[in-house]
């Protein structure tokens, strides 16, 4: 029987001391999931007293992982007591190393605790920290061999220039298809196995513009697909080229004759201007100038395969044989340049038709005249 108290009274006090013993929990958080070579970060720490009994004295050593450093001044962390079911917080600031690569580092707590003047515990926990580095890629000195024109072929030329931290890896660039080109080669796109930062890299495509293009500005679509440094996650993004189209109006101009156009008379001359280029003009004025009679028009504008025809009005009296007429076209093309030709033409005056009217009324009086003077001479 006495051993069966004693027993009990040892069961009891152990109970006792498993509850009276300290518990301690600690959470955390980081300021920033993910970071970056040569950032810094700071790892917030709570600690909680989940047990019964008062913890008088906390101390928390960090130790760090690869590409990490402490800069939070000091290398261990100090907490006073913590009374039963209360909280207190302490910081752990730290910093990514410049030339750290996209790896998974850590941040390893020892945490000692003190109950009383003599009993300690210690408790150890590790806290990931993300680390990578991102390419951030751009698109720069974009060239073109010739101008690009429609119905022409041209090399499309530029730079692929890394100007993040890490490298992109496996990097398709590709020109998104459209109606104003096509490329001339069967894939239409480039692959690079890597493209470190901050390197670049130049790229070429030899591409086709669609005859039936409109000068002016369009954009060209650039598709940019990549690995990060991980090769976890692939990235598409897009980005677009300004092109300038530019098309050349080219004219050709010819003479006809118009109304009354014959020697010796006044009459006009038609002329024909045709565009046979491959760019509009726009605002055209022309200024018509011969020997018999110069004028200045306005017709508007031409588009490519277009044409207009003017009438210059020409006194004739004293022509003997074809002349020159010369033409100063002045207009703009479609960016607002202005541009002035000459053109000089060659016109030819016809022979005035036979006017059998005339002719009518002089036979008539002639045969009057015939029937006048055979009747007088009867007499």
């Amino acid at each position: 029987m006495r051993k069966l108290i004693v027993f009990g009274i040892i069961l009891l006090l152990s109970v006792s001391l498993v509850e009276a013993a300290p518990s301690l929990s600690v959470s955390w958080q980081l300021s920033t999931e993910i970071l970056r070579p040569n950032s810094e970060a700071t790892i917030t720490l709570t600690f909680t007293n989940t047990g019964l009994t008062e913890i008088t004295n906390v101390f928390v050593r960090p130790t760090l992982g690869p590409y990490l450093k402490l800069t939070s001044g000091v290398s261990e962390l100090v907490l006073g007591a913590i009374s039963s079911t209360s909280s207190q917080q302490g910081s752990i600031s730290i910093k990514v190393d410049e030339k750290a690569i996209s790896s998974t580092s850590f941040v390893s707590l020892k945490v000692e605790y003190y109950a009383g003047t003599s009993s300690s515990y210690s408790k150890t926990l590790s806290i990931p920290v993300s680390i990578r580095r991102y390419p951030i890629l751009q698109i720069e000195n974009v060239n073109y061999d010739t101008s690009p024109e429609p119905g022409k072929t041209t090399t499309l030329s530029f730079d692929v220039v890394n100007a993040g931290d890490g490298p992109a890896k496996d990097l398709k660039i590709k020109l998104s298809q459209s109606d104003l080109f096509i490329v001339s080669s069967s894939s239409g796109e480039v692959l690079i196995d890597s493209l470190e930062a901050p390197e670049k890299e130049n790229v070429e495509f030899s591409i086709i513009i669609n005859p039936e293009a409109s000068v002016g500005i369009e954009s060209i679509e650039v598709s940019l697909s990549y690995y990060d440094e991980t090769k976890s996650t692939r990235y598409t993004e897009t980005s677009k080229i300004g092109t300038k189209i530019s098309g050349e109006a080219d004219f050709i101009v010819s003479a006809d004759s118009g109304t009354s156009f014959y020697y010796g008379g006044v009459g006009e001359a038609e002329i024909t201007i045709s565009n046979s280029g491959t760019g509009s003009a726009e605002f055209i004025s022309i200024k018509a100038t011969s020997e018999y009679g110069s004028k200045e028009f306005y017709i508007g504008s031409l588009d490519p395969d277009d044409s207009d025809t003017i009438e210059l009005l020409q006194d004739l009296r004293g022509v003997s044989g074809k002349y020159p007429i010369k033409l100063e076209i002045s207009y703009r093309d479609k960016f607002q340049n202005k541009y002035t030709v000459e053109k000089v033409v060659e016109a030819v005056p016809g022979n005035a038709p036979l006017d059998f009217t005339m002719i009518f009324v002089v036979l008539v009086v002639a045969v009057a005249a015939v029937w006048y003077y055979r009747k007088r001479k009867k007499k």
